[in-house]
């Protein structure tokens, strides 16, 4: 799938057909919307996922330009209207803290929100003076991209960063996720992801969002996740409307790991069951 967002061009997938509010799946930090096909097929519905800027297939901004958070909430806002102003959102990690924002940003467009590990970093506001500093220090020396040999170069490193996935799917996950430079391939996302975001993540501030969120929301949980507790406590608190699920045995890259329990409790969730 294709589309042109605010003047930039994305690429996606969708699984089955449409109907009713559509379902966005909203993938993480450095993914691709590849990464959710094995829920998707498990989950039965028809669904869509997008590449975010900068990711998969979807075009890297200028050169003067950077990956500001906001950016990614004005694409989604962008491309909900295109899908008629109502969705049932799901996102992993960064796609989750996205999904979060967005919903309490405009609550009217979005009927159900599920959140897959995408809450609990913990509050930056006390580096904020170093981050500034690592941003320009990366803006004014970009950080150079060696090759990998081949896409099974690519899978194997997928492979060895999570066990649990099996050679085929590291392989369709790496295809998707990586493109052709002379030597070899490399990551599709824009290597500029990997550079210190100039603005700390505020945990206040996604509070007053979620606070905000007027739909039901599922917010599930791996058994061996990186956030802290507290973190993941303080700020479901927040929300009014919430649900929580742990998977069992399941690390933080569930739509990898665990894609048939996710579908299946997404497929509850998102249908009203």
């Amino acid at each position: 799938m294709r589309w042109t967002l605010r003047g930039v061009a994305f690429t996606g997938l969708q699984w089955g057909e449409l109907s009713g509010a559509p379902i966005v799946l909203l993938h993480g930090f450095l993914d691709h919307a590849g990464g959710w096909d094995r829920v998707a097929v498990r989950l039965g519905l028809g669904c869509l996922a997008l590449d975010h800027r900068g990711h998969g297939g979807s075009a890297w901004v200028g050169p003067a330009e950077t990956y500001h958070f906001a950016e990614y909430i004005a694409d989604l806002d962008a491309l909900v209207e295109l899908l008629g102003g109502r969705v049932r959102l799901v996102g992993h990690s960064m796609g989750g803290t996205l999904g979060s924002i967005y919903a309490g940003a405009r609550p009217e467009r979005v009927e159900r929100l599920a959140v897959l590990d995408g809450l609990g970093l913990p509050d930056g506001a006390a580096g904020a003076r170093s981050r500034m500093v690592e941003f320009l220090d990366a803006a004014r020396a970009p950080r150079a991209v060696r090759p990998m040999a081949s896409v099974e170069e690519a899978a194997g490193r997928l492979q060895r960063a999570w066990p649990a996935l099996d050679a085929a799917f590291a392989f369709d996950v790496a295809r998707r996720g990586t493109r052709a430079v002379e030597g070899g391939v490399v990551w599709a996302y824009d290597p500029r992801h990997r550079a210190r975001a100039a603005v700390p993540y505020r945990q206040d501030q996604h509070q007053r969002f979620l606070e905000a969120i007027t739909c039901p929301v599922l917010s599930l949980h791996p058994e061996h996740g990186p956030f802290a507790v507290e973190d993941v406590a303080r700020l479901e608190s927040a929300i009014p409307d919430l649900r929580v699920v742990t998977i069992p045995g399941a690390g933080h890259m569930l739509p990898l790991e665990a894609p048939e329990a996710v579908a299946n409790c997404l497929r509850a969730f998102l249908t009203g069951a």
